[in-house]
Formats: structure tokens, C-alpha cells, sequence
């Protein structure tokens, strides 16, 4: 009976270690799984603005300044999505999510500037693309949940014992959350609308 609990106890440490270490593995692959499916959402803005902004140019040549800083922070959001693709590191995760927050609150800014012009917004096209972009906005929210969710159980599995000994062997990378702007989560102003 001793030599069951000598040799059978290190054998159930070592058990539960490896199977611990298999669902740290497995969650750091369903986080980077979730950012793929955030990135074929993001992809999909990213193809969508210049259509709309093509729409919207000939409608809004006073608003010429918002539209090149949709551009070049499309053009800043893809290059961060094609570093953090090829690094896979959690600061271009964190560098990409800032851009795309930026890109979004930009684009917010140019669909409130789109209804001072009656003309463009009662046009078919730019309706279509604004439904568009509407349903692509609600698929990213949705692929944000599941990443952030994704990212909590990798997480608390690799700070709760004995995830927090394998996580010093093995080293993975915490990702970030992926946040809304601290501009979207202020409370809204009645008095500035009235």
C-alpha cells in the first residue's frame, strides 16, 4: 500500500499538471481563434469604408477632413491587423484594438455628420451601405464577446494554482481584453442634444 501512494502520487501530481497544461494550451488557441474571427469581422469594415465613403464623397465635400482621417486610419488599422497577424504578440493585439476603436468612433462621427445631408441618406446606395455596415458593427460586437470571454479563461487558468507554476514554465502570453473607447463608455450629455 505505501509503494501505491510513493509511486502514486507523483503520478496523479504529474496527471493533474499535463491536463492542466493541455486546457491552458487549448484556451490560448480558442483566444487566438476568437481574433481571427474578430479580424475576418474587422476585414470586413475595412472593405466596406471606401464604398461608403466613395457614396458619400460627392454629398460631402465640406466634411473633407473627417473623411481622409477614416482613410488613414483604415490604412493604420489594416497595417497594425497585418503586424499583429504575423506576430501574434499580445502589444500588437493591443496596438490593432486601439486602432479599430479609433477607425469606429470615426466612422460613428461620419454617420452622424451623413444625416445633416438629406440627399445622401434618403440615396439607395448609401442606405445599403449604411445597413451593411450596421450588421458588420453588430458581428464584431458579437466576435468581441466571444474573444473576451475566450481571453478571461485563459486568464483564470493561468493565475489560478496550479496554472500560475505551469504558466511560469511555459510562459504564455496574456492578451488583452478587447475594450470599448473610454469615449463610448461616458455617460451621455441630454443638455448638449437640447
Amino acid at each position: 500500500m505505501a509503494e501505491l501512494i510513493i509511486f502514486g502520487f507523483p503520478l496523479l501530481v504529474l496527471a493533474i499538471l499535463y491536463f492542466w497544461y493541455i486546457a491552458i494550451i487549448s484556451r490560448r488557441n480558442a483566444v487566438l481563434d476568437a481574433l481571427s474571427g474578430i479580424d475576418v469581422q474587422l476585414k470586413k469594415r475595412h472593405d466596406l469604408i471606401p464604398n461608403v465613403l466613395t457614396i458619400a464623397k460627392r454629398f460631402m465635400q465640406h466634411e473633407q477632413d473627417l473623411l481622409e482621417e477614416i482613410t488613414r486610419l483604415r490604412s493604420a488599422a489594416i497595417s497594425a491587423l497585418e503586424k499583429f497577424e504575423d506576430t501574434q504578440s499580445a502589444d500588437a493585439a493591443s496596438t490593432h484594438f486601439s486602432l479599430e476603436n479609433q477607425l469606429q468612433r470615426a466612422m460613428g462621427r461620419f454617420m452622424v455628420q451623413a444625416e445633416a445631408y438629406p440627399e445622401l441618406t434618403s440615396a439607395q446606395p448609401m442606405i445599403n451601405a449604411q445597413n451593411s455596415y450596421l450588421e458588420v458593427e453588430t458581428n464584431i460586437a458579437a466576435a468581441r464577446r466571444f474573444y473576451n470571454t475566450s481571453v478571461r479563461r485563459l486568464r483564470n487558468s493561468c493565475e489560478i494554482f496550479p496554472g500560475t507554476l505551469i504558466n511560469k514554465m511555459v510562459r504564455i502570453e496574456s492578451y488583452p481584453f478587447y475594450q470599448a473607447d473610454p469615449a463610448e463608455t461616458r455617460p451621455v450629455d441630454a443638455a448638449a442634444f437640447l
